[in-house]
């Protein structure tokens, strides 16, 4: 072989190794630029996945709003909603959401206004799915009759009398007073006029709106049997020309006149007849049913509910208070503290105590009240119109009942989201 034969080989070996090199060059960026175009559509993926999470998540939440919303605004929710699902795969964007609302207590939405509300969203876009839960707990909100220490639907007249109150008298009628002087802040949607009278606080007239009252046809009816224990008033002693509740005590532990209540509710039907109530102490709610102004508390009592926030007495009709706070209530041939119900965490088993007469709680009456002598209240008062004649009445208020409303006594409740109870749920 030549010499110009070995040059020539040589020059298309070098050609070909540069062929390699390029081809090899060519196919590395074809793999990197493929390579980047997978990471692209890997990031983009990824990306749109986060997204569609972040949508799922969001449209879970708009459902548990949504839920939130209609029982807030809608005093029927309970019943008009189904104990399950509410909303089924609404959509909402480019995805969609499901709500559903549970009674953990009992399955059942509408038996109980004060039953916890579980709410659960569950939200979807693409093929990313999101389940948020909350549970709504029962707010109940005291009737505004509760703010002030006496409250009367109707007239509140004053005769002759001194008025010691250590918040506020509120009506929603008018206010009158006669030669008497009243130490209280008084309210009163229409008028408040006087002749005589010393006037001890501000007075304000056109109070708007009027005090929220409860709803005496239904009230009575969260008291009666089984809730509370019958007391047949023909079992009592009579007095003249009706009967007594004279000399007892009656507590959840004691019931002269048959089984005990174990939360202290016991249920008079006077039936238009005439009942005084003397010389006792009560620790209880006592209800009485079709009263008149023949029924009547006097003298010395010392009276206060079984249950904090419960009434002390509810009375469908009228009622008189001639109890004289100025007097006590003397233990004669009753003991009132015994063992099963001390007072002041003491009890013993003589019959020489001596104990404040007061009326302490709340006191409702659908009716009129009527006062006389000089009673004192520590608590609240409700009723529907007030006839004060001589004499002194002292009103001490506690909030207890408005912070803390009893049945009868408390608007619709809201429902708020319970402390900590935002989770993700997961199937």
């Amino acid at each position: 072989m030549g010499t110009r034969d070995v040059q020539h080989n040589r020059v298309h070996c070098r050609r070909g190794s540069i062929y390699v090199v390029v081809l090899g060059a060519s196919l590395l960026v074809t793999v990197i630029g493929l390579s980047g175009l997978l990471v692209l559509r890997i990031q983009r993926r990824a990306a749109a996945d986060e997204t569609d999470l972040l949508a799922a998540r969001l449209h879970a939440r708009a459902a548990i709003q949504i839920g939130r919303l209609r029982a807030s605004q809608d005093p029927n929710w309970r019943s008009n909603n189904p104990n399950g699902t509410w909303i089924t795969d609404q959509s909402v964007g480019n995805g969609s959401f499901t709500l559903e609302g549970v009674d953990p207590v009992d399955g059942d939405l509408a038996d109980a206004p004060s039953d916890p509300l579980v709410l659960t969203g569950i939200g979807k876009q693409g093929d990313a799915r999101h389940k948020t839960q909350v549970t709504l707990n029962a707010e109940l909100s005291a009737l505004t009759c509760l703010e002030v220490a006496m409250h009367a639907e109707s007239n509140v007249t004053f005769t002759q009398i001194t008025v010691q109150c250590d918040q506020t008298i509120s009506t929603n009628d008018s206010i009158s007073a006669t030669d008497s002087t009243i130490f209280s802040t008084l309210q009163a949607v229409n008028t408040i006029t006087g002749s005589g009278t010393i006037w001890g606080g501000p007075r304000l007239s056109g109070m708007n709106p009027p005090r929220t009252m409860p709803d005496a046809t239904t009230l009575f009816d969260l008291y009666a049997p089984p809730v509370g224990t019958q007391i047949n008033i023909a079992s009592l002693p009579s007095s003249g020309p009706g009967a007594s509740l004279e000399d007892v005590l009656l507590s959840p532990q004691s019931n002269p006149y048959g089984s005990t209540n174990a939360q202290g509710i016991y249920v008079i039907d006077v039936a238009g007849t005439s009942l005084r109530i003397r010389n006792c102490r009560i620790v209880g709610t006592l209800v009485l049913l079709n009263t008149t102004t023949a029924t009547e508390v006097i003298d010395a009592v010392h009276w206060e509910p079984a249950i904090a926030n419960y009434p002390s007495l509810l009375v469908k009709g009228q009622i008189s208070f001639h109890f004289d706070a100025t007097r006590t209530l003397d233990e004669g041939s009753t003991n009132f503290n015994p063992q099963n119900t001390p007072y002041g965490g003491t009890w013993d088993t003589v019959t020489d105590d001596s104990y404040p007469t007061v009326i302490k709680g709340l006191v409702y009456v659908s009716g009129r009240i009527d006062t006389t002598t000089d009673p004192s209240f520590d608590g609240a008062v409700v009723c529907g119109d007030v006839a004060n004649t001589t004499n002194d009445i002292t009103l001490t208020y506690q909030s207890t009942f408005l912070n803390d409303p009893p049945p009868g006594f408390g608007g619709s409740p809201r429902m708020v989201v319970a402390p900590d109870s935002w989770k993700q749920q997961v199937d």
